[in-house]
């Protein structure tokens, strides 16, 4: 534990990545993850067109909880005729999402067109794209790195790393905007360069999920100034973040009403804003209305394993709560102005209402049919990510010391024992 002291985060979590990454994907059989076959099929028909004799090998991957080793050893020698996988080019934005699993793939079609030798390239490099993105992430980050690192290996994002699923890509997009936020305010300035920047954050952001653009909205209330030929707008900017900070109420009212009228948009022929109101209340607080509220979406957060059948100890998730409580409160004061902090919190639930929203209106009318009065579909790793919002707020809260060194040990310590009880649930479930 001394050698903590002498380590990089960043390094520090390359190891730790590596280790728990690499482990979760030899325990974890294929197709046990959430939608895996699902992101597999998604990736294999940017490059190979769908035909009536194509993908039957994905369709016949099972996803039962007790694996025989034999059968599963002959699942991974399957070949796979690719002449029944015909070619095509089929790139699009969307195709940003699954850019490492597909280099995986079709580098494991080349080696030996086997089950195995396909979908488990796809995965390492998946989990190759995931752990150094973040290791450069971090380094990248000019606050939060201990934040970043202990969520980014949380067993529910160490589960999705190792898999093919394209919360890798959405995880590292999310945190770059993040960053990149932490780098503004870090250099109290915001120059040609940072304009294009925004522009291909935005383009990236909408390419994965579109909610996740709201995360841009925050750069206005960071403080800096414009610089080359943006360095015009410095003083109507300044202004108008006067008025707002002097009339934080009307803002605050406004940005309601404003998602009111958004939700009243959305729902005129689900029932209108009042029902769907009443639908984020079930969805969101009434955990018999909703059967998923208090484990998949909730638990889910930190880790609701394998197809939502290996929950971690509830006590567990609330030593992870206050290990990441604590992370928040020893790290810098003042970063960010008190404006920021709050708004930056409110994103979190707006994330939530917007992903429930979504769900509400794609998926719950496939489910329970149109004027459910739930929302079903959305999972709390979809939230994951946006933990690091409440970051700024918690850190205001007072003047806690504590030394990042004593910091970065307790959240090693919690991450191993997060990954040990993982590890200790899936192999009896899966194996024996």
């Amino acid at each position: 534990m001394n050698r903590i002291k002498q380590i990089k985060v960043e390094n520090l979590f390359f190891i730790l990545a590596t280790i728990f990454i690499f482990s979760f994907m030899i325990v974890f059989p294929i197709n046990r993850v959430p939608d895996e076959m699902n992101h597999a099929r998604m990736t294999w028909e940017t490059l190979h067109r769908p035909t009536d004799t194509s993908f039957k090998w994905m369709d016949e991957i099972p996803s039962n909880d007790k694996v025989k080793p034999r059968e599963y050893k002959q699942l991974l020698a399957r070949k796979i005729e690719m002449k029944n996988e015909p070619f095509r080019f089929g790139i699009s934005l969307k195709t940003i999402s699954f850019i490492p699993q597909l280099i995986g793939m079709t580098i494991g079609s080349w080696i030996s067109p086997t089950v195995g030798m396909i979908i488990y390239m796809g995965r390492i490099f998946n989990a190759l794209a995931y752990i150094l993105g973040l290791y450069f992430l971090i380094r990248y980050f000019k606050y939060g790195k201990i934040a970043v690192m202990f969520i980014s290996l949380l067993p529910i994002m160490v589960q999705q790393a190792s898999s093919l699923s394209y919360d890798v890509m959405n995880y590292l997009e999310v945190m770059l905007a993040i960053g990149f936020i932490t780098n503004i305010a870090y250099s109290k300035r915001f120059s040609n360069r940072n304009f294009v920047q925004v522009i291909g954050l935005a383009i990236l952001l909408l390419a994965t999920k579109p909610n996740n653009i709201l995360l841009l909205g925050l750069i206005p209330f960071v403080s800096f100034e414009f610089k080359g030929v943006l360095k015009t707008l410095n003083r109507p900017f300044k202004s108008l973040k006067l008025i707002v900070s002097r009339y934080k109420f009307v803002f605050y009212l406004l940005l309601l009403i404003t998602i009111g009228f958004i939700l009243q948009f959305l729902m005129r022929n689900e029932g209108g804003l009042f029902h769907y109101i009443h639908v984020l209340l079930n969805t969101l607080v009434d955990a018999k209305q909703n059967g998923d509220l208090n484990s998949i979406l909730t638990i889910g957060i930190f880790g609701f394993l394998g197809n939502f059948t290996l929950q971690l100890p509830l006590w567990l998730i609330f030593v992870d709560v206050a290990v990441l409580f604590l992370i928040f409160l020893a790290d810098k004061k003042d970063f960010f102005s008190k404006d920021f902090s709050i708004l930056a919190a409110l994103l979190f639930p707006i994330q939530v209402i917007a992903t429930v929203t979504v769900m509400y209106l794609q998926w719950t009318p496939i489910v329970l049919g149109h004027g459910a009065s739930v929302s079903v579909g959305s999972q709390g790793r979809y939230f994951t990510p946006f933990l690091i919002l409440f970051l700024p707020l918690v850190a205001n809260l007072g003047n806690f010391e504590i030394s990042q060194n004593k910091v970065l040990k307790i959240s090693t310590v919690t991450l191993l024992v997060n990954y040990l009880i993982s590890i200790f649930l899936i192999i009896p479930y899966y194996w024996m």
